[in-house]
């Protein structure tokens, strides 16, 4: 009977805290179960001298299903991610335009996203939220306890412009109510009460930082043929 799913035999493990070891590994049910010297009982064995084993990357920064279809997008995207080492993607979603191209509540919402990426995906994945209506800023505390989501951004971005910064109807774009920063307020009051319920969990908000009404005023200024102002770096007196 063998012991193990897979033995990764004779390569040079790179481990946290330890650096480099020279060992065989070995998994079961999708788990490093043990790491020692000439291990035996694999189903598959992989040889992997004069070779460098190292833990998958997490990609942190993903964004499935912006530009085609969701589930599409997932076969191929992670399998790609697989190439450079990614065993885990976090991918960001919101509601509006493009995505699924609709709003709504998120406990109806978030279902499909993750129906439409089950059994596609080649990677480990979770999911950043972005509470791009009242409505769904009300929704934290029960995707943090439903749906163990612990990660939500804001977009500064969509304050004034939809994503290629063609058009300042935001809130057709957004399909939100009021998405200012009084609405990132709100998100950070929900987040922080969420989080004193949930002690044991970190949550996080990160934030897409741009300044809009600035960019209005630069995006004009380069569509009528001229180029942004900017300030003139002070000269550095000659070396000696």
């Amino acid at each position: 009977m063998m012991r193990y799913d897979l033995l990764v035999k004779g390569g040079t493990l790179v481990l946290p805290y330890h650096g480099e070891v020279r060992a065989d590994l070995a998994v079961r049910g999708g788990r490093i179960v043990a790491i020692g010297e000439d291990l035996d009982g694999g189903a598959e064995v992989i040889d992997a001298a004069g070779k460098i084993v190292l833990p998958g990357a997490v990609d942190a920064h993903f964004h499935l299903g912006i530009y085609r279809d969701l589930g599409v997008d997932a076969f191929e995207e992670t399998r790609s991610c697989l190439v450079g080492g990614a065993t885990t993607v976090l991918s960001y979603f919101r509601t509006g335009q493009h995505y699924l191209d609709r709003t709504g509540p998120y406990e109806t919402i978030f279902p499909e996203v993750l129906e439409a990426v089950a059994g596609r995906a080649w990677t480990g994945y979770g999911f950043h939220l972005a509470p791009m209506t009242s409505a769904q800023i009300d929704e934290i505390p029960d995707l943090v306890a439903g749906h163990g989501v612990t990660s939500f951004k804001y977009y500064m971005f969509y304050k004034g412009f939809d994503l290629a910064a063609n058009s300042r109807d935001a809130r057709a774009f957004t399909m939100s109510d009021e998405y200012d920063l009084g609405h990132l307020y709100l998100i950070m009051e929900k987040l922080a009460a969420t989080q004193a319920a949930h002690p044991g969990r970190r949550l996080s908000l990160s934030l897409h930082c741009e300044q809009s009404e600035l960019m209005r005023v630069f995006i004009d200024r380069v569509r009528a043929g001229g180029a942004p102002r900017t300030c003139a770096p002070t000269p550095r007196p000659a070396r000696p």
